[in-house]
């Protein structure tokens, strides 16, 4: 949620692949699930560069680009999980075109057992079941460029959750 940072993220992954701004080409932006605001603020971002030099201007689901890079580094099943706060985590199981919501309780038993892309603070993966691994740390640019390749739809955020809970928003 903090769009100070983008500029220098965006200079730091065109580092990484050895590519300059002139080179890009297309913008592809994370449409979510995560934070209301953070979504807000990264597609205004992609949709600033798109414009400001006339390109195609695309989304992916966040979990569907960190499933996909994931792939690179595993040959048991994966599945994208990313911390939603309130007890529930966002899943992308490997295989499957959409993101789910779900109650972390219930993780293992929809997921048997895979390894796994994890996201979230350190509270959260302790309540991961033993045995699923950590493996955000192969999620690079490089590999999450070649991976929007595939996934890549139009520019709409993925809320998963409704940004206040329902017995605020019907005044109970």
């Amino acid at each position: 949620a903090r769009g100070d940072v983008l500029p220098g993220l965006l200079e730091e992954c065109l580092t990484e692949i050895g590519a300059k701004t002139s080179d890009i080409s297309r913008v592809v932006c994370g449409v979510g699930p995560g934070s209301f605001t953070g979504i807000r603020i990264a597609l205004s971002f992609g949709h600033g560069i798109a414009f400001r030099r006339n390109l195609p201007y695309q989304g992916v689901s966040s979990l569907a680009a960190t499933l996909q890079t994931a792939q690179f580094c595993s040959t048991r099943p994966v599945a994208a999980v990313l911390d939603a706060l309130r007890g529930e985590a966002y899943v992308r199981p490997f295989g499957t075109d959409r993101d789910i919501r779900m109650p972390i309780e219930e993780l293992t038993e929809f997921l048997d057992g895979p390894q796994l892309v994890v996201e979230g603070r350190p509270d959260f993966l302790e309540r991961l079941p033993a045995g699923w691994h950590d493996l955000s740390k192969h999620v690079t640019a490089k590999n999450l460029i070649g991976a929007l390749r595939h996934d890549a739809t139009d520019p709409v955020p993925n809320y998963l959750r409704a940004s206040a809970p329902e017995e605020l928003r019907d005044g109970k």
